[in-house]
């Protein structure tokens, strides 16, 4: 197994809080209605925006493309298993070059606090 790439980020859970009450149309420019989850009283759970925000960055960096190439936040879906483990399920411009780099396998990792999440991504060829 040979790594094609690998990507970290790190996002203060309250710019993502910020731009989430103050820019119009955020959470549907950045995350797919699979990925917006409230808690048991409807509001967001800011840290895990944040942490699947640095998960989305970190995968852009692992691919070395960035916002380049056609390539946009929606493209990449960060969900869970039902264990709680992230993975991320591609579409658009973000499949089709994962997989003309051979991209097999995505390995995913995130972690917050109070103020901060952080999210590493590692690409495989199996």
């Amino acid at each position: 197994m040979s790594i094609i790439g690998v990507g970290i980020d790190m996002v203060e859970v309250e710019r993502i809080k910020n731009a989430v009450n103050k820019r119009k149309n955020f959470l549907e420019k950045i995350y797919t209605i699979e990925e917006i989850k409230t808690n048991p009283r409807g509001e967001f759970r800011f840290q895990e925006l944040a942490g699947r925000f640095a998960v989305k960055e970190a995968f852009f960096k692992a691919i070395k493309s960035g916002w380049r190439r056609g390539v946009t936040f929606s493209d990449v879906i960060v969900l869970n298993e039902p264990s709680g483990a992230p993975y991320i399920k591609l579409t658009g411009k973000a499949k089709e070059i994962a997989d003309s780099l051979g991209v097999k396998k995505i390995f995913v990792s995130i972690s917050h606090t109070t103020d901060l999440a952080t999210g590493i991504v590692i690409i495989t060829d199996q």
